[in-house]
């Protein structure tokens, strides 16, 4: 008898003897960032934030597409950083913590079976400086027409088209049609821009038509090199075009070369097989880099 004794206790102690470990989560909640921006010196607000990287007491809590609930299985008075996440190049398999936005810090308490909800606010890190800005807010439009081009870039007043332009009191209109089917404009002035560090091209578009941008760079000696398009932004299906934003980035293409001096950016547009008119529309477009 000795042995069934001593295995029912054996049993019991394992049931009841150890105490069972709470799973309970606390949740963290997180919607949206909140980009604040000088529009004098920075330019308009928009962003395309995807992801929040999120991390507790330095430790991580993994990527995730917003808006998010996320569990966590402790409580109590925490610190939190929490770094903005884009689609580098427009690519969903490339997402990495945009370089020129500051990080989301706070201490904050978790409560179990509860959601902490957590709004992001973030503004660009002051080491960034802002090589080109074109909101279309100005008298004249920072783009010149390219030599082969049929068209040019226009003013869309928003008193004229409110839902087509969202920012601000105008936006750049691109229009291809029967003869005009060619579309070329590039930086009114050359930049200088950094080598072997980050430097990033933004723009927000809405477009029925695919339209490329490149990298156009001068050396010493004045000659230049247009480099083949970098980055082709798809058409969306026509009636359901929305405003996206986009991050491309131009280090290696600044960097390609050692003797480039300075960097135009262009735009180019021709009508896509099987369509026989284009719209086009650009906005806050920016050219940036660490100072």
């Amino acid at each position: 008898m000795i042995k069934p004794v001593l295995l029912f206790f054996s049993i019991a102690f394992l049931f009841y003897g150890c105490k069972q470990e709470d799973l309970t989560p606390s949740w963290i909640k997180i919607d949206a960032f909140d980009l604040v921006t000088n529009e004098e010196t920075q330019g308009w607000d928009t962003h395309g934030i995807v992801d929040a990287w999120i991390f507790m007491d330095n430790q991580p809590l993994g990527v995730h597409e917003i808006p998010c609930v996320i569990p966590v299985l402790d409580e109590g008075v925490h610190d939190f950083t929490i770094f903005a996440g884009i689609k580098n190049n427009g690519i969903s398999s490339t997402r990495k913590r945009y370089p020129f936005y500051e990080t989301y810090e706070v201490t904050t308490s978790l409560s179990k079976n509860d959601t902490l909800v957590i709004e992001p606010v973030i503004t660009y890190k002051n080491s960034t400086s802002f090589a080109f800005i074109e909101d279309f807010e100005n008298a004249g439009i920072s783009f010149v027409k390219g030599p082969v081009s049929d068209t040019n870039i226009v003013f869309i007043y928003q008193a004229d088209e409110p839902e087509i332009v969202a920012y601000g009191d105008k936006c750049g209109g691109i229009f291809l049609e029967g003869a005009d089917s060619l579309f070329t404009v590039f930086t009114e002035e050359f930049m200088n821009l950094p080598r072997g560090e980050e430097v990033y091209l933004e723009v927000d578009y809405r477009n029925d038509n695919s339209i490329a941008m490149g990298v156009l760079a001068k050396f010493p000696d004045g000659s230049v090199d247009e480099q083949a398009p970098l980055l082709q932004m798809n058409p969306q299906e026509a009636g359901s075009e929305v405003w996206k934003k986009i991050y491309i980035q131009l280090s290696e293409n600044v960097s390609f070369n050692v003797n480039y001096q300075t960097f135009e950016i262009y735009f180019l547009s021709l009508i896509d097989d099987g369509q026989s008119s284009a719209h086009i529309y650009l906005d806050n477009i920016k050219v940036v880099h660490y100072q």
